[in-house]
């Protein structure tokens, strides 16, 4: 029984590792991806195995390469089930890959790599590894020969010894035995080997007890080659001879795992006596050298664990993920190359800054290591000598190193210059869409910044930045300074960085190009390049003064910059006006007297030490409570309030602009009737930013009464037209970069509080008039001021509360006069990031990199492809063919399930726009809008003939005819997929084109087996006019085996031999394998949609080799050219058809065959097929 005596006998760590095992927490996943099991191969009993023994310590491991496994192992298959149970409780997959998988095909963030081999020796491909996979090695040799002397080992014992064994003393040996494996057996020499030799070939294994009686018999075991089976046969006693000169020598046995225990080299003088000599020591050398294994094991634990740690913490937000996704296809990085391979292709030196952390250091160079762009020098600054090939080191202080940046600069002969530190990691393709954007830059181009992720706490988050914002990079010049990229003959130009600007010598020299080379000559790459540090949060001083100075030189001689309480990295810019300004505050009364009586107390309450008037603007109201309080504040505020009375009818823009002409102040404030001033100082704020002469319009920070952010400036196209920024955040989130505290400049600004002079306002012609423009005469009149080249600036120290009046729906009228007018803004707002969706309220949400994410970058034309529902047509004739085009390169794009506004396909800017049969309202606006506001080349896409395609909605046949032609007006071509279809619709259109659908490429490579079964299987694919076999099915009762797949009527289902359910059209290929028929049918009716439908069936199944059987009625695909049975739809037909390829099944077979060497050499998706859909799609 168990005592304290012997729980001493534990060591203290391995008790308290069992303790907190038996309370953990289930830890991340482990999938294995191996072949099937079989003993036959100790690679693959070893990967198996490994999956057991960490299922045996309490880990969660399962086998995902095939359900093939040892029963008597715990290797459980992996389910769709189980993968969604870890997604759901927010387990990140490890991957356990042998060196013969390459790439990561499980996509794991996470992977391990188990080397088993030398890479590459078993397949002669590499494993395309990834800078974060994890390695772990079963032998030193294959860690030495990687160049990882110290890599983590991993020598699980493989090997049964109480199997392998030496048998009972005494017992007589005889025999010889070769084992070959992977040396060609032609090749033998067997005038080396003993007369009576037997082969031991894997080509045909024994099974483990099996080999382990052979090998305890046999004398003496041959071998060309080392493998587990040799340190299988010395640990039964037999001694391995190996032959020399074919890649095993006696370096090689004496540094292999087990050593020369009971080997020995041909060539040695008495080979058999010396592998004798040492067969005593076997056991003890397995046992050393794979006694280590458990210790491996907890590395082997630790080291994955804490990589899913730290995966599952920096992707909290979905950021890596979706970073990981805007990388390049292989075909696309061709392309790339391709275009890159220009001699003006630019180069970078990307300085490091090393403080110290060595570790840190590693993970920056690695990801420079692992770039897609590789015309890059790389310099580290500070530390000590990395020693790394291809990498520059220089002394000195990292902190400031301006000095030592310039001393390089004339040495350095590439193109821009940037700087990193130590421990931040480049985007795979960051360089890469950098050095695409950069290939097409002015030479007035002189420095870009791009886009970045930060790692705060652990946890990754997007930094996604608006283009150059002057006030923003003054408000958060530690964030936004950064990473720059400066053209190098500029910097030596200019005479490079200056030193006594300290730590803030790069926001010196980025101000002064703005001050001296203006705006433009700054330029963005919309697209994250690096994963940076997290910011320090202390005041900097040496930024203030170089801040400072800068205002100095525009004309702001008293101008400070204020450290952020909460934060003292950002800051606040008083610019010091010295001359007082006088205000007219005015008021549109629309709404309750309560909210009005709020408005002017709050404003009179928090407004000091402002010259202001109150101009009331009353639109013609009849409340007399009302009445009654304008007359009381006429009379008490002589001098402060103004009461301009209107008659109704006239309207709001109309009002306004004459109050403006009555307004006495310098300025003028639109304020929201319906508003509450929160705190003092407000109005100094928004003076602080309207008295500079550059600035048009400045607003304030808007939350209503439930403590949320009503209004932090305007986003152009959010939402459809415009949108308010952070609409819904709370009132104290910091928002996307902390934008929500800081002075920035937006495109436009919310008419609840807008103050701009008096002068602009007169000048810029005050509010449109025209009712079209109504929702947004605000936003009209901020652009105006942008488009004259003022700023428009938001800041977020004037705070009001609002409750306002519920929103007017615009019509669609009054969209499309906006739309007429600003289009090309609305799509490019500078202050929003393009990978920023227009759909979020409120904005700032990472768009789904279908719609942002476009390498080419224009070198192949863009297509838009727009689906309306799930069907068949929709795949074959719009998904598949897109997909395609995009994986050959010859386009790129997005193929979407619902409809894209206005603005943002003119945001998308596609080539062409391709829309499956828009009817709805949606779609008829959509195809009008595409019309009048962009250039994309439009396709309308018909594929079957209306009043018998299965629509969602009710309408009349004349109803859908109607919408049909007016669709066909819009669009700049039709296609259909029938020639019967192009014929009803002729006069319709002046370019309508027959494209018949074909089956993906990846038909032409599926197989199926014919004569499975006891009887011929006979069958079709379920769904549409079955009702036509209902009387043939009978007639071969007990003949035949009748197999379905998809749906079949109640009546016919006895006859069912199988039936396989229904599956998504993208799955059908996989399903069809299953059926195995020696004849398919293919009924259809004689019907105007079914003539018109370009029904694929027959393709299909004629892929598969399966004879075809079909109905005599138009509407098949090949169904005029392809060696079909073609019946008319009579029973009497279709019995005396079937009959005749039954009484003929090898005649049957070979037009099978004929079939399916028809479809693969001229109805795939390739080749010419292919082209002609990308021709369909873009203009002439």
């Amino acid at each position: 029984m168990s005592n304290l005596a012997q729980l001493d006998a534990y060591s203290h760590e391995q008790a308290l590792a069992h303790l907190r095992l038996m309370y953990a927490k289930p830890e991340h996943p482990y999938y294995f991806l191996a072949p099937a099991y079989r003993e036959s191969s100790s690679g693959v009993v070893s990967l198996h195995y490994l999956c057991h023994m960490l299922n045996l310590s309490g880990r969660e491991a399962y086998m995902c390469g095939s359900d093939v496994v040892n029963p008597d192992l715990k290797t459980p298959v992996i389910t769709s089930a189980i993968k969604q149970r870890h997604k759901a409780a927010g387990k990140v997959p490890i991957a356990v890959y042998p060196e013969v998988f390459p790439g990561n095909p499980l996509n794991c963030s996470v992977v391990a790599r188990f080397l088993l081999n030398f890479e590459g020796f078993l397949t002669g491909n590499g494993m395309d590894a990834a800078p974060s996979d994890l390695f772990f090695y079963y032998a030193a040799r294959l860690a030495e020969h990687r160049g990882d002397p110290d890599g983590d080992l991993l020598c699980l014992p493989a090997i049964d010894i109480e199997l392998f064994a030496p048998p009972p003393a005494g017992t007589e040996r005889a025999g010889s035995y070769l084992y070959q494996n992977r040396h060609p057996l032609e090749q033998v020499d067997y005038s080396l080997l003993p007369a009576d030799i037997r082969l031991l070939s894997m080509t045909n294994p024994l099974t483990l007890p099996q080999l382990a009686e052979a090998l305890r018999k046999a004398e003496v075991m041959y071998s060309y080659e080392w493998s587990m089976t040799c340190v299988m046969a010395v640990l039964c006693g037999c001694p391995v001879i190996f032959i020399p000169g074919h890649g095993v020598d006696q370096p090689l046995l004496d540094n292999s795992f087990f050593g020369s225990v009971g080997f020995a080299m041909l060539d040695h003088p008495e080979p058999l006596a010396h592998a004798r000599a040492s067969l005593g020591e076997a056991l003890p050398r397995y046992v050393e050298r794979t006694a280590s294994f458990w210790q491996q094991l907890d590395v082997f634990i630790d080291r994955t664990q804490e990589a899913a740690d730290r995966e599952a913490v920096g992707n909290r937000l979905g950021v890596l993920d979706w970073l990981r996704q805007r990388t390049p296809t292989a075909q696309q990085l061709l392309q790339i190359n391709e275009r890159l391979a220009s001699p003006t292709a630019p180069s970078f030196t990307v300085l490091v800054r090393d403080n110290g952390d060595q570790s840190a250091l590693a993970l920056t160079l690695d990801s420079l290591d692992q770039q897609l762009y590789q015309r890059i020098h790389v310099c580290v600054v500070g530390g000590t000598d990395p020693a790394r090939a291809n990498v520059q080191w220089v002394e000195g202080d990292p902190g400031r190193p301006a000095g030592v940046i310039n001393g390089l600069l004339d040495g350095t002969q590439t193109d821009w210059l940037m700087l990193v530190e130590a421990g931040e990691t480049f985007v795979a393709a960051g360089l890469l869409v950098a050095a695409v954007n950069l290939l097409e830059a002015p030479d007035s181009c002189l420095a870009v910044f791009a886009d970045e992720a930060v790692r705060i706490g652990g946890v990754v988050n997007l930094s996604l930045r608006p283009d150059l914002n002057l006030d923003l990079l003054l408000a958060s010049a530690a964030s936004l300074s950064r990473h720059w990229m400066y053209r190098r003959e500029a910097l030596v130009r200019l005479s490079g960085f200056d030193p006594s600007c300290g730590g803030a010598f790069e926001l010196a020299y980025q101000l002064r190009l703005i001050g001296e080379q203006g705006m433009a000559s700054i330029g963005h790459v919309s697209e994250p390049l690096l994963i940076a540090n997290e910011l320090r949060q202390s005041e900097c001083s040496d930024e203030r003064a170089v801040m400072e100075a800068h205002l100095q030189a525009r004309g702001y001689a008293q101008a400070r910059a204020i450290a952020l309480q909460e934060d003292p990295s950002r800051y606040r810019i008083d610019y010091g006006h010295e001359q007082q300004a006088s205000v007219s505050i005015a008021i549109y009364l629309e709404g309750q007297l309560a909210n009005f009586q709020r408005c002017l107390e709050s404003l009179l309450i928090q407004t000091s030490a402002v010259d202001f008037e109150v101009l009331l603007i009353e639109p013609g109201n009849d409340d007399p409570a009302l009445l009654e309080w304008l007359g009381l504040v006429e009379q008490m505020g002589a001098g402060r309030f103004q009461l301009l009375r209107f008659m109704p009818g006239q309207s709001r823009a109309a009002m306004c602009n004459a109050a403006a002409q009555e307004a006495r102040g310098d300025y003028l404030l639109w304020l929201d009737a319906h508003s509450a001033v929160l705190e003092p100082g407000w109005m100094q704020a928004l003076l602080n930013q309207a008295q500079r002469p550059e600035v048009g319009a400045v607003g304030g920070k808007l939350q209503d009464s439930q403590g949320r952010i009503r209004q932090a400036g305007l986003v152009l196209g959010l939402g459809g037209v415009v949108g308010r920024a952070f609409e819904g955040a709370s009132a104290h989130a910091a928002g996307h970069m902390g934008r929500l505290g800081l002075e920035q400049s937006y495109s436009a600004l919310g008419g609840e509080c807008l103050m701009l002079r008096r002068s602009l306002f007169l000048e810029a012609g005050g509010f449109d008039t025209d009712p079209l423009l109504a929702p947004w005469t605000h936003v009209d009149l901020c652009l105006k001021l942008q488009q004259a080249g003022y700023v428009n600036v938001w800041t977020p120290f004037a705070r009001l509360l609002v409750d306002p009046l519920p929103d007017i729906q615009a019509s669609s009228e009054q969209e499309d006069a906006f739309f007429a007018r600003w289009m090309p803004r609305l799509a490019c707002d500078p202050a929003y990031n393009a990978n920023f969706s227009l759909r979020a309220a409120g904005g700032f949400v990472p768009q789904n990199n279908d719609l942002s994410w476009f390498p080419l970058q224009g070198s192949v034309p863009k297509v838009l492809v727009c689906v309306t529902d799930q069907q068949a047509g929709a795949y074959s004739r719009l998904v598949q063919p897109f997909s395609t085009l995009v994986e050959a390169g010859q386009i790129e794009g997005a193929a979407v399930s619902s409809l894209l506004s206005p603005v943002e396909i003119e945001r998308l800017a596609p080539t062409a726009v391709v829309l499956q049969r828009p009817l709805d309202d949606a779609g008829l606006l959509t195809l009008s809008r595409l019309r009048a506001f962009s250039k994309a080349f439009t396709v309308y896409d018909l594929d079957g003939y209306l009043p018998e395609v299965d629509l969602k909605g009710a309408c009349s046949a004349d109803e859908l005819l109607e919408r049909l032609r007016f669709g066909l007006l819009q669009v700049d071509r039709v296609l259909v997929p029938t020639a019967a279809l192009a014929e009803l619709l002729q006069g319709q259109h002046d370019d309508i084109r027959v494209l018949e659908p074909v089956l993906p490429a990846e038909w032409g490579r599926v197989q199926s087996n014919r004569r499975v079964g006891a009887k011929p299987r006979l069958g079709w694919l379920g769904g549409k006019d079955t009702q036509l076999l209902a009387d043939v099915l009978p007639a071969f009762a007990g003949e035949v085996d009748w197999v379905v797949l998809g749906d079949c009527p109640a009546a016919l289902q006895p006859f069912l031999k199988e039936q396989h359910p229904n599956v998504p059209q993208q799955q059908l290929a996989t399903a069809m394998a299953a059926l195995n028929l020696d004849l398919a049918l293919v009924p259809m009716a004689h019907t105007v949609g079914n003539a018109c439908s370009g029904d694929l069936r027959v393709l299909q199944h004629a892929a598969y080799g399966h004879p075809v059987i079909c109905s005599r009625v138009p509407g098949f695909v090949g169904g005029e050219v392809l060696p079909l049975t073609r019946v008319d739809n009579q029973t009497q037909d279709w019995v005396r058809a079937i009959r005749l390829h039954l009484e003929d099944r090898d005649a049957s077979a070979a037009l099978g065959d004929a079939l399916q060497s028809t479809v693969r050499a001229q109805w795939l998706l390739e080749g010419e097929r292919l082209e002609a859909w990308r021709r369909a799609w873009l203009a002439d």
